[in-house]
């Protein structure tokens, strides 16, 4: 099943995940390629993903090892058919939608020239989130300003 397939399925009875644990999974599945699932995090580490965006900001080093303790049984034990709509079902405040809408922009690199598949599955994750059109735009503009910002640094 293709990424943005993924994003738009519903299970009947999905994984209860804290909010944080969510945002990191889809973040894990994001950094993946077409078919690969959720990838681990020895691959990504949660740190190097999600330091100083959203609820992340403040976490320390011990906070994202025991974050990483969390999300890596759940990795194991669940398939990629599972997990992503069970994750996307897990995160209901707008604003841990839009970090996670953030994450997966800034891993992707909108900037840059991306394939179809993950334009696509942009666009999915985007309405799976219940993210406007408007206010992802705005989404994009905020994280791309930042990053010049910091580059021009």
């Amino acid at each position: 099943m293709y990424k943005s397939e993924l994003v738009k399925s519903k299970l009947k009875t999905p994984i209860k995940l804290e909010p944080e644990v969510a945002i990191a999974i889809l973040g894990l599945f994001s950094a993946s390629n077409e078919g690969e699932g959720v990838i681990p995090t020895e691959e990504f580490p949660l740190e190097d993903m999600l330091e100083g965006i959203g609820p992340f900001e403040n976490y320390s080093e011990q906070d994202f090892e025991k974050l990483t303790l969390k999300v890596n049984p759940i990795i194991n034990e669940h398939e990629t058919e599972t997990l992503v709509p069970s994750a996307i079902a897990s995160i209901t405040k707008k604003k841990d939608r839009e970090t996670t809408y953030i994450i997966a922009l800034l891993i992707l690199d909108m900037d840059e020239d991306i394939p179809e598949s993950e334009e696509e599955y942009l666009f999915e994750l985007q309405e799976a989130l219940k993210i406007s059109d408007e206010r992802a735009e705005e989404l994009i503009d905020e994280v791309f300003e930042e990053l010049e910002e910091e580059e021009e640094e």
